[in-house]
């Protein structure tokens, strides 16, 4: 019992106080750069275009070359891969298409 509970306070330690510490550690530090970020913010909006244009060029060549790695992978391995992985595989191109467009325009949106 107190086996259990000593690694429940680990855990909730590791996840939950250890960030909130580091936080309020680097925050002072984080502050003082405030001129640095406007900057980068600046450069993020004044490239805007590019950094789209370079997005979508990536998301159309993941798009397109999907098959291709998977392919590479499955001659790669050296088990024998049923075909429904490889079905379900190919079809996984359209779940990542989605989610990168997602928060894509979330980014966007903002």
């Amino acid at each position: 019992m107190l086996n259990k509970y000593i690694r429940s306070t680990i855990i909730v330690m590791i996840q939950v106080i250890l960030p909130v510490v580091l936080l309020l550690l680097l925050a002072p530090q984080l502050l003082q750069f405030n001129h640095e970020f406007n900057q980068a913010s600046h450069f993020f909006l004044t490239h805007k275009i590019s950094f789209l244009v370079t997005h979508i060029t990536f998301y159309l060549a993941l798009f397109g070359l999907w098959p291709r790695v998977i392919s590479f992978y499955v001659q790669r391995s050296n088990t024998e891969i049923p075909t429904e992985h490889i079905q379900s595989a190919l079809k996984a191109k359209w779940y990542l298409l989605v989610a990168m467009v997602f928060f894509e325009l979330l980014v966007w949106w903002r």
